[in-house]
């Protein structure tokens, strides 16, 4: 039987008894004279590289999901306030306006089951990002923009969708957020419902 010879202390501190590996890639001589060869620290910075490999795949995967959700279902963006508002009272309805968020997936699911078809129906749907500096025509005939707007009818949560008559006035109860599917249509109905009254009593009212 071969005989394993087992290094005390002292000698694996006074100098290597066997060769260390050819130092590459994972290898850290870790003392002046070579005695130890350790790959903790080898290990731990591919570890560390691998994590963050996995960090920038997962984002990619993230954005490029978003951007194809966000091409699916676009809806006509916001461009003149005053004038939608009047084109939508004429068929006796609300302009309905949802403030969004880039890469939202409660917006996109809006859009999806909710109002791409209210749009293909006849309703002006329309939609601004809250984080948008684009300039686009106010209610009262101005320019104004998406953070503007968003400060102005104190959207803080996206999506929040608003129903309004001429003038920019808020004719059906807003929605915020994206409550269960079940209850939304609902939710829709109720604005429209408010809305259509609002107009049959005050017509071209602001």
């Amino acid at each position: 039987m071969s005989k394993v010879k087992v290094f005390s202390l002292k000698e694996t501190q006074s100098g290597p008894k066997f060769p260390c590996p050819p130092r590459g890639a994972g290898w850290v001589q870790s003392s002046p004279g070579g005695a130890q060869c350790d790959l903790r620290e080898g290990f731990v910075a591919l570890n560390q590289q691998w994590r963050q490999f996995l960090r920038l795949v997962s984002l990619l995967l993230l954005s490029l999901t978003a951007g194809v959700a966000w091409a699916e279902t676009p809806l006509p963006p916001v461009q003149n306030l005053q004038q939608s508002a009047l084109q939508a009272a004429a068929k006796d309805q609300p302009l309905i306006v949802m403030f969004s968020l880039p890469n939202c997936p409660f917006c996109e699911k809006l859009r999806r089951t909710q109002y791409q078809f209210m749009a293909k129906e006849g309703y002006v749907v329309q939609q601004i990002e809250i984080t948008s500096r684009t300039p686009v025509t106010g209610f009262d005939g101005k320019p104004t923009t998406g953070v503007q707007l968003a400060r102005q009818f104190g959207i803080r949560l996206a999506p929040t969708v608003l129903f309004f008559g001429p003038g920019g006035k808020e004719i059906g109860e807003r929605i915020t957020g994206a409550p269960t599917a079940d209850f939304y249509g609902a939710f829709i109905d109720r604005a429209l419902k408010e809305s259509a009254q609002a107009l049959k009593a005050k017509p071209g009212a602001a």
